[in-house]
């Protein structure tokens, strides 16, 4: 269903640069079975970002581990509900989504 499995999808922040997913993965899967764990990286440098997502099977494992504190490779790291990026998100850069608002480069040759 996907109410569950939007409740069981977690945003995991402050992560340290020597984290891996694997250990990621070590860690939450004490509170439960996970689908899937991400851990996001610079796309040009190939280096940690300092956040990631692990989702687990079921959402109630997922809020068990909400409200509780949670360090990791010795840095306290913060847990909160992933918010799925929709259309309608102002958590956009406005870079990559509101091109077409600005009049076009193509439409400049008039006059």
């Amino acid at each position: 269903m996907p109410d569950g499995d939007a409740g069981a999808k977690l945003f995991i922040g402050g992560i340290s640069w020597q984290t891996t997913e694997a250990g990621l993965r070590e860690y939450f899967e004490r509170y439960g079975a996970l689908s899937d764990v991400a851990l996001m990286r610079n796309k040009q440098t190939g280096l940690p970002r300092g956040f990631g997502f692990v989702k687990f099977k079921d959402s109630s494992a997922a809020s068990a581990v909400l409200g509780r504190t949670h360090t990791i490779d010795g840095r306290t790291v913060d847990v909160k509900r992933a918010v799925p990026k929709d259309k309608g998100s102002p958590q956009g850069s406005g870079s990559s989504n509101g091109g077409s608002s600005s009049g076009g480069g193509s439409a400049g040759g008039r006059g």
